[in-house]
């Protein structure tokens, strides 16, 4: 058994046009059946495919197993206790990959098995802009007591802590990344990290500003999925203590022992993979987990809904 993360977010279209998972999923497989390159997006070595398991329709989710490819500069090589190192003998039309199975359901609940070397579901946004140009954006959804706990820190923060990578796969309007992320990183950086706050010794009535503050919790809210690691430190007006929320830890999930694929021992098998992320989200549904989360959503310092 291969132990995984079930994690879940919000999809909804980022642009003017509708965006529908299974009539995306069929222009896919349409484009596949013409090319089987039309599988693939390659943005200068960053290399994503994506194959249509099933297409869903009506309550019914549509299935898709996204890959994130090595390129033949980043290819893995073999070593043996002899001190002998060599290739992995691939042919050029083959790739080493990682594996992740995404279920998006109709009623705008998106999720996939997150592990070790994981694509992250940013890759499957990217892959839909570059290929299919349908723009969707993915919001995680968080337990609904973390917004509890930003909320009782309003005007109270005292440090952030940030790390993201892979920016390539934000669309060039990056919101709170462009004010948070110094220039100096560049479009190229692979990643970056920084530490705002008023340090350890610093005096302890002194708190980030309000435009700070609001750019993290639009970050936190928004684009999480980008961050590698988040802890938010605050004095909290409930307790009156400085608590800490690391962001990452606070994402609806579910843990899950995927049986191996019997082709593929280090690859879970597909079929129970999409089994298990239908009953985590059933779970979820019959619990109203999803509609607390909702409600309990925190947008720049307000509660989006009452």
């Amino acid at each position: 058994m291969l132990k995984r993360k079930l994690l879940f977010y919000n999809w909804s279209p980022s642009g003017r046009a509708d965006f529908q998972p299974a009539a995306a999923a069929t222009r896919l497989e349409q484009g596949i059946a013409n090319s089987a390159d039309f599988s693939i997006v390659d943005n200068n070595g960053v290399i994503t495919a994506l194959e249509v398991i099933s297409r869903g329709g009506g309550q019914e989710p549509t299935n898709f197993r996204m890959l994130a490819l090595r390129g033949a500069d980043d290819r893995p090589f073999k070593w043996d206790p002899t001190g002998s190192v060599g290739p992995i003998g691939l042919l050029d039309t083959e790739y080493p990959a990682d594996v992740t199975h995404v279920s998006m359901w109709p009623d705008g609940i998106c999720a996939h098995d997150y592990g070790r070397d994981v694509p992250r579901i940013t890759r499957l946004s990217f892959f839909l802009r570059h290929k299919l140009s349908e723009h969707v954006s993915f919001e995680p959804i968080y337990k609904a007591d973390m917004h509890q706990k930003l909320r009782d820190m309003t005007g109270q923060l005292r440090s952030v802590e940030l790390a993201v990578t892979k920016p390539e796969y934000a669309p060039r309007d990056r919101g709170a990344f462009a004010n948070l992320f110094p220039a100096a990183f560049g479009e190229e950086a692979p990643s970056a990290r920084i530490t705002l706050g008023m340090g350890r010794y610093g005096p302890r009535t002194r708190y980030l500003d309000q435009a700070t503050e609001e750019e993290v919790f639009a970050l936190a809210e928004n684009a999480a999925d980008l961050v590698t690691q988040m802890i938010i430190r605050g004095r909290s007006q409930r307790t009156g203590r400085v608590e800490t929320v690391n962001l990452l830890s606070e994402h609806l999930q579910s843990e899950s022992e995927l049986r191996r694929s019997q082709a593929i021992p280090s690859m879970p098998d597909a079929a129970h993979a999409f089994f298990e992320l239908d009953q985590a989200y059933k779970d979820f549904k019959s619990r109203d987990v999803f509609e607390k989360a909702s409600q309990g959503r925190f947008v720049r310092g307000k509660k989006s809904i009452d």
